[in-house]
């Protein structure tokens, strides 16, 4: 089996580690940026089979914008974005309502936080066979 390779891009340094922790438990490589110009030097060095962001970093919808950006260029268009948020239905606002349609882009998921182990590996295993045509 092809070791597959997933970077995370989120500012809340417990939550990476724990994430990476899990994952590389699973046989995933796993690298992690803790702010978007770490993480686009890393994803632009090594493409990602899989990129996990957080909606909300250092400023407001700061991994949504890099979600949008990254999905306008052709090259990424099939790039599985895994957006994870603990924003989903805060204040009476559902999230996925308030950003225009992001998982209308091209192979981009959200999940909320928090969420159970199986959750992530089950999404992270679906995203990933979907880039091989599994």
């Amino acid at each position: 089996m092809e070791t597959r390779n997933i970077l995370i891009i989120d500012d809340d340094q417990m939550l990476t580690k724990s994430l990476q922790a899990i994952l590389k438990e699973h046989q995933y490589n796993v690298d992690v940026a803790n702010d978007t110009k770490t993480g686009m030097e890393k994803f632009n060095a090594h493409r990602p089979d899989l990129l996990i962001l957080d909606v909300m970093m250092a400023s407001d919808l700061e991994g949504h914008k890099l979600a949008h950006n990254l999905k306008r260029d052709p090259e990424n268009k099939d790039l599985p974005v895994l957006v994870i948020t603990g924003m989903m239905d805060k204040m009476g606002v559902n999230i996925r309502d308030a950003f225009e349609g992001i998982e209308a882009l091209p192979s981009v998921t959200m999940l909320d936080k928090p969420f159970e182990t199986e959750e992530l590996l089950a999404t992270v295993q679906q995203m990933i066979a979907g880039t091989r045509g599994d």
